[in-house]
């Protein structure tokens, strides 16, 4: 509540014919306006069965899977700040990881709103407790909500939804094949024990049979949490297939690396304290920190000592513009370098411009009420439909479905052209 600034006028009496003179008015300090409060992203409708969390759709209704037949579940899912390692801990910007020095990383979790000291009076919409205290936000990580590497490698989400792998190519010459699950767990000896893999590092493909002839390829071998192979130093960029079946009898799952580099893991202890120079090839991008520009500043650009390093400006994390036609300009950057992503074959940096794109929609959702009533109800769906084809595009550029990502951009640019004919570019 604003504090209220009380004048008294002080009336003094004097002898009969005097003047009555009111003391002058204190000069009054405009009241501090209070936060904006964060954008309420729209709810999700999700399948709960495993292998089928990525199903999100816009209203209620049962998982698409003939198989599984479950009614879809309301979720508020929301964009955060976490250790790659430790999704626990949860920032709303970018920063490090307090347990182990590295930068933080975007992953999605599902957001309620609580009470502390119980689960029971958890809602998907703000409220209040019993004692009268506003409900506070709570985040609970979500299967496919981490798809960041956990040792400096490439990862990947299998074909089966659940299963997921990084692969790693060391300075010492060592391949390995990490294994998680859905929640970017490391799998359990148990899941793990019928997982066999094999490493192609040379293949000719062969016109008669339609099929590759391996020239060149080594056994994974199982090394406690991970498979490893030795196939020395190689001339960089480094290419090479992982050939993996996940059950006996299943069909073989191919998962193609190029590494520009030699993997550095970014939770291993560091020797030194020297700066260490972001490149291109790095993990999973976005996780510069900008300071927001002083209102009526104009828009953010990329840092330039980043760009020099040969860093992709699409990967790069800039702060929300102040202004309307600002926050337009940059949404319709997004969308273009999303395409970009798309016909370069990059389905694994697609969710960086993607989510930026979601946040600009939810910074524009704040201006809709300026509109006319009409165009109010084009951009209020519109703003709904870019946020869930971000997460669509985060997921299916993990799995590099190239057809679920295209799909996914359509329903994504259809909607940014609706929020740009609605609002004035002036």
């Amino acid at each position: 509540m604003r504090p209220a600034v009380l004048v008294f006028v002080v009336a003094l009496s004097v002898t009969a014919g005097a003047q009555r003179a009111a003391a002058p008015k204190p000069a009054q300090t405009p009241a501090p306006k209070p936060p904006a409060a964060e954008p309420l992203e729209p709810l999700s409708y999700v399948c709960t069965m495993p292998g089928d969390e990525n199903v999100l759709e816009d209203k209620p209704g049962v998982c698409p899977n003939p198989k599984c037949g479950m009614k879809l579940v309301p979720v508020r899912l929301v964009s955060k700040w976490s250790c790659a390692t430790n999704t626990a801990f949860i920032k709303d910007g970018p920063g490090k990881c307090p347990t182990d020095g590295s930068d933080l990383v975007r992953v999605t979790v599902e957001m309620t709103f609580g009470c502390p000291g119980t689960k029971d009076l958890d809602t998907l919409e703000p409220g209040k407790c019993p004692d009268g205290a506003p409900k506070q936000r709570k985040y609970a990580a979500r299967a496919h909500g981490n798809h960041n590497p956990q040792h400096g490698g490439q990862f990947f989400m299998a074909p089966d939804s659940w299963h997921h792998i990084e692969g790693v190519y060391l300075p010492s010459g060592a391949f390995r094949l990490y294994l998680y699950d859905d929640f970017t767990k490391p799998l359990k000896a148990v899941d793990a024990r019928p997982i066999a893999a094999r490493l192609v590092t040379k293949q000719v493909y062969d016109p008669s049979t339609g099929k590759e002839n391996e020239i060149e390829k080594y056994a994974l071998v199982r090394k406690g949490s991970y498979l490893e192979a030795s196939i020395g130093q190689r001339s960089l960029p480094a290419r090479m297939s992982a050939k993996v079946t996940f059950k006996a009898g299943d069909k073989e799952n191919l998962f193609d690396f190029t590494f520009d580099a030699f993997s550095k893991d970014p939770a291993a202890p560091k020797a030194t304290a020297a700066p260490v120079k972001t490149t291109a090839a790095a993990a999973k991008p976005g996780t510069t920190t900008a300071a927001k520009p002083a209102p009526g500043a104009p828009a953010a650009t990329p840092d330039p000592n980043l760009v020099e390093l040969g860093v992709n400006p699409a990967l790069i994390a800039v702060p929300i513009p102040e202004t309307v036609p600002e926050m337009l300009a940059q949404l319709r950057t997004r969308s273009d370098q999303i395409r970009q992503f798309i016909d370069k074959g990059e389905f694994a940096a697609v969710y960086v411009p993607a989510f930026q794109a979601k946040d600009l929609a939810l910074a524009l959702d704040e201006h809709r009420r300026e509109l006319s009533v009409d165009k109010q109800r084009v951009v209020e769906p519109a703003v709904q439909k870019v946020v869930r084809s971000a997460y669509m595009l985060d997921a299916f550029g993990d799995l590099g479905n190239k057809q679920q990502i295209l799909e996914a951009y359509a329903i994504f640019t259809a909607a940014v052209k609706d929020i740009q004919s609605a609002f004035p570019e002036k």
